[in-house]
């Protein structure tokens, strides 16, 4: 099974937190010689270890296709039958940046183009009528937090496997992220696959009533 990495910014959030246990980690030997009661140095150590121990789990979590499940591991490895994803949706990759808050992330290919990092949201079961503010996985994430399974950054491959492991559900994407990577989208779907509906800003019923 071919691994892919939930997160797509890493590097910089691992030496974050390298930084930080390692500071709590000299924090705590400071206090254990110097402040009383000694109880302060094992504060410090227990944050220690949970900031050097716990979020490298988180930032390199990976998911793939087994067969016909989807497989995650964050601290441990989950198998989630396709049968049981009737959604995936398709949006902006964004993460939390320290002091600004939710951004999305971009990257600029060789030609100098900057484009979208797109994002995968498996959810069990999605109406697609309440799409129009889902244009980032954390706002399709609070949308659908009662249906949701799992969302990572999309990795192009993994779509095609995903497709090849017999995938029957709905694939809703976002109108900005088809406008930058529609090719893609329809070689691995085809046109006019059913399975395959694009959404935008507007509510699917004004945008079926005004053709948009």
């Amino acid at each position: 099974m071919k691994k892919y990495i939930r997160h797509f910014r890493r590097r910089g959030n691992t030496v974050f937190f390298l930084v930080m246990g390692v500071l709590f980690a000299g924090l705590g030997t400071v206090a254990l010689f110097f402040v009383e009661p000694a109880v302060w140095a094992a504060v410090c150590y227990a944050a220690a270890f949970l900031l050097l121990a716990i979020p490298p789990f988180i930032i390199h979590a990976t998911y793939g296709v087994d067969g016909s499940a989807l497989r995650v591991r964050v601290f441990f490895p989950k198998r989630i039958p396709l049968s049981q994803i009737g959604a995936l949706v398709v949006a902006s990759y964004d993460s939390y940046r320290r002091w600004k808050g939710f951004l999305k992330e971009t990257f600029v290919s060789s030609s100098g183009t900057v484009y979208d990092v797109p994002s995968v949201t498996f959810l069990r079961e999605c109406d697609g009528e309440e799409l129009d503010m889902c244009d980032t996985r954390t706002y399709t994430r609070l949308t659908y937090k009662k249906q949701f399974l799992f969302d990572a950054a999309l990795d192009f491959d993994f779509l095609r496997e995903l497709a090849d492991a017999g995938y029957a559900g709905k694939i809703y994407i976002s109108e900005n992220i088809r406008a930058q990577y529609g090719p893609v989208f329809e070689e691995i779907f085809g046109k006019g696959d059913p399975r395959v509906e694009e959404y935008g800003r507007l509510p699917k019923k004004l945008r079926d009533r005004y053709g948009h």
